[in-house]
């Protein structure tokens, strides 16, 4: 990926900001003076779990059928999710008056699919122990012609969701030394990664990842993308994407970003850090990069970090069991 195409996917980021404020929330930067003082510098949390939908995933679907509507005229889309792409697909449509189908494994939590078809999207289950969501998608597409919202590996998508970095830096009085983020496929590392280093090449861009669901560290480190082992457990459904998007990944890469990856234990830890500090209710997808935070705190000292807590929507029943777990593991 060279300087030319980065710094082209920064002016589309800056597009991308118009296309979506009439639709997206500015999320609040947060601060917590006790972790400050652990850290030793300070740590700014931006808050996507406050979006309308509960998630980023709003940014990056919002802006790619934006301007699908405005290049293509189209009013209906197909998407694959594992929930919240498809939650933020399916709001997007709602605000755009396009319709949706969203490719929906058979157990993504319920609370998920409930906001899915809430929002009046049609969901089509697949199995993703034996079928590809991809392939599904394919052959939905192929069967009622309609444009593929992509949940990262989209120029369109990327810059969408790199909206949230050109909002943390607004926000901000001055740049930040380091971000770390949540990652699945990639596309919020991409496009946070790629704002915040064109405005300060210094800037040190971190992935954070789910223990056995590391393909972006183990990735990095080769040089090359590889799948992870996803030998880790099922908790953070958000973020099990078992290899980083090509496109995703040449972004990443090419920002020079480094590998986190945090244990079950840690991240129910950050929920509850996240509730007791802040009253925010994140699933557990949306509180790795805070775990990562808490685990690596040493690393950060006297640096302005960015944290994203990318998501919240987790049901009261799952919500409390890594409560739970969080005290059991203290």
């Amino acid at each position: 990926m060279d300087v030319a195409r980065l710094a082209s996917l920064a002016s589309e980021i800056d597009t991308a900001a118009g296309r979506i404020a009439a639709f997206s929330s500015e999320t609040p930067l947060l601060r917590i003076p006790e972790l400050d003082r652990r850290a030793g510098g300070e740590i700014y949390l931006k808050a996507e779990c406050l979006q309308p939908t509960g998630s980023f995933k709003i940014r990056g679907a919002l802006n790619a059928m934006s301007a699908l509507r405005e290049t293509q005229a189209v009013d209906r889309v197909i998407a694959f999710s594992s929930g919240n792409h498809g939650i933020g697909v399916a709001y997007a449509g709602r605000c755009l008056n396009m319709k949706s189908v969203i490719v929906v494994p058979h157990d993504a939590p319920v609370t998920k699919v409930d906001r899915i078809r809430g929002l009046g999207a049609e969901v089509v289950f697949y199995d993703r122990n034996a079928e590809d969501r991809e392939e599904v998608a394919a052959r939905l597409v192929a069967q009622q012609p309609a444009p593929l919202v992509k949940p990262y590996d989209d120029w369109d998508t990327i810059a969408g969701q790199g909206t949230c970095g050109l909002e943390a830096l607004r926000q901000s009085t001055k740049p930040f030394d380091s971000a770390i983020v949540c990652t699945g496929g990639g596309g919020l590392a991409a496009g946070i990664g790629t704002y915040l280093r064109h405005h300060n090449p210094d800037a040190s861009i971190f992935t954070a990842e789910p223990a056995g669901w590391d393909d972006h560290r183990q990735s990095l480190t080769l040089g090359s993308r590889t799948s992870a082992a996803g030998t880790g457990s099922q908790w953070c459904d958000g973020l099990l994407a078992p290899i980083p998007g090509e496109l995703t990944f040449g972004i990443t890469q090419a920002n020079q970003a480094t590998g986190l990856t945090a244990s079950d234990s840690s991240i129910f830890r950050a929920m509850l850090y996240a509730w007791r500090a802040l009253g925010l209710r994140l699933e557990p997808s949306g509180a790795v990069a805070l775990a990562c935070v808490l685990s690596n705190l040493e690393r950060f000292k006297e640096q302005r970090l960015l944290v994203t807590l990318t998501g919240g929507n987790v049901d009261e029943a799952r919500f409390s069991e890594a409560l739970a777990l969080a005290g059991e593991a203290a």
